[in-house]
């Protein structure tokens, strides 16, 4: 951190050592010329965050490049007359509107958002079934091809032969050399259906299923361990508490500046005008003028193992580290 600090501190002092003679022309672009005090003044707007990217030499020219192509492309939309196209000047109204709103609002409902470590506790109690993780189970499988080949390491298996070795030697999944066929801890709803139906009915560590059918194959089935109900701790759930209750006390003082616009101003509705007014909006059809259905593109991906694709996690609900193998 401290060495981050140091060669921030050094690129500033680059960039603000580049502003003497800022009248000087770095550039001409077709007889435009661009200035020192101009190309600082682009650099000035670069976030914090990304000033050692033109900190050295070559990310200035890498930067005045970038300059030298806008000024050309800016050119090309005058040449054009960009700005007096209709549909630009719809944008730039839209834009324009938007800007003035978000302005205004982030003026008015900028609320102390604070919280204190007994807030913080306090929310966390009131709240508490909101962090509160299902159980889960950690499971090892055995996949074949076949119900004959998944009868056959089953008898292996009924002779107390090891279950992780037949599972590097016959299973087809393709992890099993690195986990040995354990799919690791996993809540309800994560795993494919006839997997977790099975999985979740085995009740002590070691238990063995029967042979359960996927949509991937055979799976023979091991419990190797199970976690019981539990409450994420205050400390994981923390960031996401503050950025909850910043987000409601914002809310609430939107509402009450809307309301109180409302309450002061001179508003008349024509509800009969708005009842009649009841135009279907537009179908979209095609070059023969048939109507076009909705259409999608997403395709389903069919995964390696009975993990179903993650959803997105709930803020609060991190994951717990897995245990050492």
């Amino acid at each position: 951190m401290k060495k981050f600090v140091i060669c921030l501190f050094l690129a500033l002092l680059v960039i603000s050592c580049a502003k003497k003679d800022d009248g000087k022309v770095l550039a001409t672009i077709d007889g435009e010329k661009v200035t020192l005090q101009e190309f600082n003044k682009e650099l000035d707007k670069i976030p914090m965050n990304m000033k050692m990217l033109v900190a050295s030499e070559s990310g200035k020219k890498n930067y005045l490049d970038r300059l030298v192509v806008k000024k050309l492309l800016l050119k090309e939309a005058s040449k054009a007359k960009i700005e007096s196209d209709k549909e630009f000047q719809e944008r730039v109204n839209d834009i324009k509107e938007q800007l003035l709103i978000e302005t205004l609002l982030k003026k008015k409902i900028t609320a102390d958002t604070q919280m204190s470590e007994d807030d913080l506790k306090k929310y966390y109690e009131e709240h508490k079934e909101e962090f509160k993780k299902d159980g889960e189970i950690n499971t090892r499988h055995i996949l074949l091809k076949t119900e004959e080949e998944a009868k056959q390491v089953q008898a292996k298996l009924q002779k107390g032969e090891d279950f992780t070795e037949l599972a590097k030697k016959y299973s087809i999944d393709p992890n099993v050399k690195a986990s040995g066929g354990e799919i690791g801890f996993q809540p309800k709803g994560s795993l494919i259906p006839e997997y977790e139906n099975a999985a979740f009915k085995l009740t002590k560590v070691g238990q063995v299923s029967g042979i359960v059918k996927t949509q991937f194959g055979y799976h023979i089935i091991r419990l190797e361990g199970a976690k019981p109900p539990s409450y994420v701790p205050l400390e994981e759930v923390k960031d996401f508490i503050k950025q909850k209750n910043a987000q409601e006390k914002q809310k609430e003082v939107l509402e009450k500046y809307i309301e109180e616009l409302k309450k002061n101003a001179k508003i008349t509705i024509d509800e009969a005008l708005l009842k009649e007014d009841r135009a279907a909006p537009p179908e979209k059809a095609d070059a023969q003028g048939k109507v076009v259905p909705p259409q999608t593109s997403e395709t389903p991906q069919k995964p390696e193992t009975p993990v179903k694709p993650e959803p997105q996690p709930k803020p609060q609900a991190k994951e717990e580290p897995q245990p050492k193998k």
